[in-house]
């Protein structure tokens, strides 16, 4: 009988124990909203998830400063015309050194922009008594005031919660970010942010930018749509990207990471980075290159620009890269047998011919092929491998071209992928992949040179960075 009555003190002791449990549980979750989370909150908690750029400003001053003589290509790319706006308002703040974000998200068919930076509540009383609004004057939304300010640039609305100011043009944007506060997932519970993030904030004294595979829908608006369909190839095998940038007059240098796990690394495996841009094989006026290091074979894809405002596509192969599998020919007698029927050394691609597959590229029907040195050289017609010949023999290869040179200086190199494009002086070729809205654009007329590589793949990160350069 006693120990019956044991069994049943033991239990209700412990249902007990379990009610006491779960109240404890209840008001720590009830402090931490409340109480810790109001001034401790990271400012990540006031980004909604469908953000498809962040900017992390360190240092607010030298942002500024250097990207102002590339607003008219920020504004374009990034709405970054709202960034005056944001700065009236900051300037108005106290004097102090403040950690900024500045993340873009798609509303409405455009992208609208959410400042936030850390402040106390005494700054932020201080904030409405310099722009002279009135604490009564406000919108209440989930219990939060909004209000609103009209400056020289834009009219913004911005709220105070959890100790981050969070301003934007947009209201329903503003809206989202207040709900986002209270939601229990943020950019932080994607595996891929987080982890670039983590990377970011081991070296603060830069300003970052990252970037999500998403942010390609609003950039294909400044391209046709055959340019629009091979950018968003890409959206399917990629996440987000962190960068540290750095601007110049007329120059944008980010160098940073992408997570391993994408798959537009999937195909990379394995592969050592190599300087392997055949730079005597390329010829002087070569628009763009695409090279890739893979661990079948070695490609190289170029175009040359035409009269007719199209460029002339062109793909090569290293030849000590490739089995019989992929090559033209199978042993030397059948290679004489070719030589004795096209004297001119250029042959045609036959059915039996397979070629490799290794990028967009390969849409193209290549019809007729040469050998060159220790490359393939394949491209659409004979003229074309002719004309190949002809700026090789006047003008010889790319690296007497000081264009060619000036972007190399601005990446790595060594390298498994790396993609350069090069505008001629009479913006021929760049505007025959533009929609109307990207002809008119600053970025369209004045964009120069972009360099895109991809080196050292670590089970976590690939360095990946990227060149631009304007000319107005």
């Amino acid at each position: 009988m006693k120990e019956v009555y044991n069994n049943e003190r033991r239990r209700g002791l412990i249902t007990v124990l379990s009610i006491i449990a779960v109240l404890l549980i209840g008001v720590g979750i009830f402090f931490y909203y409340n109480f810790f989370r109001q001034t401790k909150s990271e400012l990540i908690e006031a980004v909604p998830t469908d953000a498809v750029f962040m900017f992390e400003v360190n240092d607010n001053a030298t942002f500024v400063q250097d990207i102002s003589p590339l607003l008219p290509y920020f504004n374009e790319l990034f709405a970054m015309d709202a960034l005056p706006a944001f700065e009236s308002v900051h300037n108005a703040l106290p004097a102090n050194q403040y950690d900024i974000t500045i993340s873009g998200h798609p509303i409405d068919n455009s992208t609208a922009l959410l400042f936030n930076t850390h402040i106390d509540k005494a700054s932020f009383k201080r904030l409405l008594k310099a722009l002279s609004i009135d604490p009564a004057n406000c919108e209440s939304f989930e219990q939060q005031k909004i209000y609103t300010y009209g400056t020289d640039f834009k009219k913004l609305h911005f709220v105070f919660v959890n100790h981050i100011l969070s301003i934007s043009t947009n209201m329903d944007l503003l809206k989202k970010s207040i709900i986002q506060h209270r939601h229990p997932k943020n950019l932080f519970s994607i595996g891929d942010f987080k982890k670039l993030y983590d990377l970011a904030e081991k070296n603060k004294k830069h300003n970052w930018l990252f970037i999500n595979a998403a942010y390609t829908d609003g950039l294909c608006n400044y391209f046709t749509q055959k340019t629009s369909d091979n950018i968003q190839a890409f959206k399917s095998m990629a996440t987000w990207a962190a960068f540290q940038i750095r601007f110049s007059s007329n120059e944008v240098l980010l160098s940073g990471y992408i997570s391993s796990s994408a798959k537009i690394l999937e195909r990379f495996t394995g592969v050592n980075a190599n300087n392997t841009i055949p730079e005597e094989f390329l010829p002087y006026h070569a628009n763009q290159y695409y090279k890739l290091e893979l661990p079948e074979y070695d490609l190289c894809y170029f175009t040359m620009p035409q009269d007719t405002n199209q460029d002339v596509p062109f793909m090569s192969v290293r030849r000590d890269s490739v089995g019989h599998a992929y090559s033209p020919f199978m042993n030397e007698h059948q290679m004489e047998d070719l030589m004795a029927a096209y004297p001119n050394g250029i042959f045609p691609v036959t059915d039996s011919t397979v070629l490799p597959k290794g990028s967009i590229f390969d849409t193209v029907h290549y019809k007729v092929f040469a050998v060159k040195g220790d490359h393939y050289l394949f491209a659409p017609t004979t003229e074309d491998i002719l004309m190949y010949s002809q700026d090789i023999a006047s003008n010889g290869s790319i690296s007497n071209n000081r264009y060619y040179k000036f972007a190399k200086g601005n990446i790595a190199s060594s390298n498994i992928m790396e993609f350069t494009y090069y505008n001629p002086m009479e913006k021929k070729s760049l505007r025959s992949k533009l929609s109307d809205k990207g002809k008119t654009s600053h970025f369209g007329q004045d964009l120069f040179i972009f360099s895109l590589s991809c080196n050292n793949i670590t089970d976590e990160f690939a360095s990946v960075n990227i060149y631009l350069n304007f000319v107005k």
